[in-house]
């Protein structure tokens, strides 16, 4: 997450389709308006990202998991 956010301004937006700004402010609105948080293993700017990339790239699971270097199961739920 730090190499997405902290990368080339508009590597975040070709990886999961939004612009840096805008998708801290969205992990901010999920924390405060629906109360999300982190699970025990994976952060909310994680699940969030892993969620995005899957929508932007149509990938599989497995292929999703190999990038996020998580379970398939973790990226499952």
């Amino acid at each position: 997450m730090k190499e997405l956010i902290n990368g080339h301004h508009d590597r975040m937006r070709t990886e999961l389709g939004m612009r840096v700004h805008v998708f801290l402010a969205f992990v901010h609105e999920l924390q405060v308006v629906c109360g999300l948080g982190d699970s025990r293993h994976v952060g909310l700017d994680e699940q969030v990202a892993i969620f995005l990339y899957m929508c932007v790239t149509g990938l599989s699971i497995r292929h999703v998991a190999e990038r996020f270097q998580r379970s398939n199961d973790t990226i499952s739920k």
